[in-house]
């Protein structure tokens, strides 16, 4: 990350990679990088219109992240030519920003920050495809890391310390910076999810201190064949090698994984399988996996079938088929592993990820900086502080649910969908009052109140929160989650009852936002999902997976899920899937696409006329008959007919011919969606000798004429007809397929003014929207005026509290010397009491060699 307007060279420190050929002069190529160019300018011209320029300054918040990091005089010199052009995700430990990416050049590197993680894989995928146009065809390996940074023991007491990891030498990520205790331990617990990394033999964990991190108090190398061996995330602790004597040991749990990436057309057949027969995957192996494969296999489907467009089905029916199995026992649907709740939870992961951010992200890290307590046991907290806290937590509380209750305009319409279906189920069933709960149980139970209690797991922050934030979002996440189930504290913990006036308020609230969150038609400005699944990398997962799981399974299941077997093996093996494979005829079918008519009867070919030769007439007469209605059933002919077949070519066999009159009758019809008329009675029919059809009029006026002059004379009704008679006939039928001609021009002329009635309806409704996207980028910037604003107050209550703190110091100080000078004083008020004592000693001795007698010496 950089400043605008500036250069900046290849960091070693961050990849060493991208100095291998900084020297090599590559041309830049502006038609290679046109579409995320012309975004990239989009972008920054909003911001420069909005009064800060490309290198004004904005307040940092938690919830946004910097826009494009490039001025505009750079981006037109990113080229994308060249082999060794890499686009790849930055952590944000290392930047410092959330949601980035890299683009390293020959040139050097430079750095991008998105808003959201969606939009950051969106730019990520635009930049490889313009690298490489033929990505989906070739094949790739992607790598990966997933580790958890756990805790540290045997480290040096009250020091600052993060843990950098490395991959060959190169820094990806890091820690949080956090004091080592007097024991010498430390608790990080903080996960790395770090994806399309470079090959690499080796994983660096080094243990460096904050203000100087470049000296590492200890460190270690893993080599990733050992996270990359097992199964499962490998966990132990690792002793790290230093130059004290002390020897630190680090607690980590990771693994490395290697994909190989076929060209997507080898997994057709298992796309096509996974896409239309989920339901008997996930019915057979259900009761037979262990929870860690319906962890991995759910997600694997959820973002498989996100990208076929098949995952909000796929939720649909598992979550009636989770209603049907709990059927007798309600309390427990969405409680259990199951696949239903695994890919539920990955789901609203995915799509729900924005929305979460955008809800909570703000609110929890306020608490996470806040010091106020929230601790409302008895057994844990002094009795003076229990009233301010049970005030501190009913105000917290109060801030997070409005929070949640005023976001359904934010609300990912995808899920609002898929929870509409789910209590239009239970209402068919009879059991309307089961759909809030498997709404409440699916958004609050397994998406909102665990990323309230566990933010970090849920990408809201980084670092694990401390032991007093950790009690304060249970207590918050406890709340809000009897507020959705509509039930109070009991005795159980009698603590909060206090709490149950603040949930009886709110129960209608709930219930408003719960109805309004699984009706999704109720707000216009619901969000949609714009992320970007790979599907080829997403589908080489699931082929892994699905041989792991397979290999454990007996022959009788694998037969019952035939063909996946014979795929997975054909994959696997790098061979085709047998030609005995076939899919097709078990696809589902939509209901309007069951028939399909080989051929169009020979009285629907007028509308294909050669002597009709405006293209654009003919599309609107198509789209005029999809408006109108569907087209009439075509009527059967004894020899089928190709669709689009011209005049020359000659038919054995048709359909009764039929006048004029017939015709116009016929057309009109057509364009009413009516069945056709039937032939009028004076029609010449077939011929009578067996075989043999009539022969077929042309549609050009004079041939046509002329074959029924012979078609007469081949029945010998030509002696029976004057002359003069038959062109009369003649002329007749060419004033009537005259004005026929005239009625279809003036249909066809109705139907470009509707045409043009409804383009510019249409352009109405744009202007609409564009007033919309005005309206929604002035709030836009009064939120950013907001924000700026709430940046300044923080700004200035974090100065106070630092004033405060120095004024506790100073305090502290001023107490520290008052005990100082009381005990100088208790020891000064001890001497004299020793002078007293030694003086009365002195005094006694004195009187008994005076008097001598005792007593007399006792008395004086």
């Amino acid at each position: 990350m950089h400043p605008a307007g500036s250069r900046r060279d290849p960091d070693p420190a961050v990849d060493e990679r991208s100095t291998h050929s900084a020297g090599r002069s590559i041309e830049s190529d502006s038609s290679q990088f046109s579409n995320v160019k012309g975004l990239l300018w989009k972008r920054l011209w909003e911001r420069k219109g909005r009064g800060g320029g490309p290198s004004s300054s904005r307040v940092p918040s938690r919830s946004r992240s910097r826009e494009s990091l490039l001025p505009p005089p750079r981006v037109a010199e990113l080229d994308l030519n060249g082999d060794n052009v890499l686009v790849r995700p930055v952590h944000g430990s290392i930047v410092g920003e959330r949601f980035c990416f890299q683009v390293i050049t020959g040139e050097g590197s430079r750095s991008f920050g998105c808003t959201s993680l969606a939009e950051r894989d969106r730019w990520i995928e635009e930049l490889r495809r313009t690298v490489q146009p033929n990505k989906d065809n070739c094949e790739r390996l992607e790598l990966s890391l997933s580790l958890w940074v756990y805790e540290a023991r045997d480290l040096p007491p009250r020091r600052r310390l993060r843990c950098h990891l490395h991959l060959d030498g190169t820094l990806f990520a890091r820690t949080t910076a956090k004091v080592a205790g007097p024991d010498g331990e430390l608790f990080w617990g903080e996960l790395f999810q770090l994806t399309a990394l470079p090959p690499a033999r080796a994983l660096t964990l080094a243990l460096c201190h904050d203000e100087d991190p470049t000296q590492p108090v200890a460190s270690i190398t893993i080599p990733l064949t050992e996270l990359s061996g097992a199964r499962q995330p490998l966990e132990r602790w690792y002793t790290l090698g230093g130059p004290g004597e002390q020897v630190p040991a680090l607690r980590v749990r990771g693994r490395y994984r290697e994909v190989r990436v076929l060209p997507i057309v080898r997994y057709k057949e298992l796309a096509e399988f996974i896409t239309f027969h989920y339901r008997e995957l996930c019915a057979h192996l259900e009761p037979i996996i262990t929870a860690r494969h319906k962890e991995e296999l759910a997600g694997a489907l959820v973002r498989v079938l996100q990208s076929t467009g098949k995952a909000k089905s796929f939720l649909i029916d598992l979550g009636v088929a989770e209603l049907e199995r709990f059927d007798d026992r309600e309390a427990l649907i969405f409680r259990e592993n199951t696949l239903a709740t695994k890919a539920i939870d990955e789901y609203m992961k995915l799509v729900g990820g924005k929305y979460l951010q955008d809800t909570l992200g703000e609110a929890v890290a306020q608490l996470c900086v806040s010091e106020e307590s929230c601790e409302v046991d008895p057994s844990r907290c002094a009795g003076l502080d229990l009233s301010d806290n049970q005030k501190n937590l009913r105000q917290v509380c109060k801030e997070t649910f409005q929070r949640i209750a005023a976001s359904c305009d934010t609300f990912p319409v995808e899920l609002g969908e898929i929870f509409m279906a789910w209590r239009e189920a239970c209402v068919a069933r009879g059991k309307e009052p089961i759909g809030h709960r498997l709404v409440s149980a699916s958004l609050f139970l397994r998406f909102l109140c665990p990323a309230i209690m566990s933010p970090s797991l849920f990408g809201l922050i980084q670092e694990y929160p401390s032991e007093a934030t950790t009690r304060t979002l249970t207590l918050v996440a406890k709340v809000i989650q009897n507020l959705a189930n509509f039930t109070t504290f009991g005795e159980k913990e009698a603590y909060m009852g206090f709490m149950n006036e603040f949930l009886e308020h709110n129960w209608s609230t709930m219930t408003g936002f719960l109805q309004s969150v699984s009706n999704p038609e109720s707000s216009v400005h619901m969000a949609t999902y714009d992320g970007y699944v790979d599907l080829a990398l997403e589908l080489a997962t699931l082929h892994l997976l699905l041989c792991d799981i397979f290999s454990s399974l007996d022959q009788s299941t694998q037969k019952e899920l035939e063909p996946l077997p014979t795929i997975l093996t054909a994959i696997k093996e790098g061979t085709p899937v047998p030609v005995s494979v076939r899919l097709s005829s078990t696809t589902e079918r939509r209901p309007a696409e069951s028939f399909k008519p080989g051929f169009v009867p020979p009285r629907d070919l007028g509308k294909h006329s050669p002597l009709i030769k405006s293209q654009s007439l003919l599309s609107i007469r198509r789209v005029r008959g999809r408006e109108d209605g569907p087209e009439p059933e075509p009527a059967p002919a004894p020899a089928p007919v190709p669709r689009r077949e011209r005049r020359n070519v000659q038919r054995t066999q048709s359909v009764p011919a039929r006048s004029s009159g017939a015709r116009r009758h016929q057309s009109s019809a057509q364009h009413r969606a009516e069945p056709p008329a039937a032939d009028p009675p004076g029609a010449i029919g077939p011929c009578d000798a067996p075989g043999r059809g009539k022969l077929r009029k042309s549609t050009v006026p004079w041939q046509r004429y002329v074959e029924e002059v012979a078609a007469v004379v081949a029945q010998g009704e030509l002696y029976g007809i004057h002359p003069l008679e038959e062109h009369g006939r003649v002329l007749e039928a060419l004033r009537k397929e005259v004005e026929e001609k005239q009625e279809k021009t003036q249909l066809l002329e109705l139907r470009v003014a509707e045409v043009e009635a409804q383009h510019q309806g249409m352009e109405q409704e744009q202007e609409q929207h564009r007033e919309q996207l005005q309206r929604l980028q002035n709030q836009l910037e009064e939120a950013n005026a907001r924000a700026a604003s709430l940046g300044a107050r923080l700004t200035a209550a974090e100065g106070n509290r630092k004033k405060d703190l120095e004024r506790l110091k100073s305090s502290e100080e001023k107490s520290r010397e008052l005990e100082r000078r009381v005990l100088v004083l208790e020891k000064e008020q001890e001497q004299l009491q020793a002078a007293i004592t030694q003086a009365l000693g002195h005094h006694r001795r004195v009187g008994h060699r005076v008097f001598g007698d005792d007593a007399q010496a006792t008395s004086v």
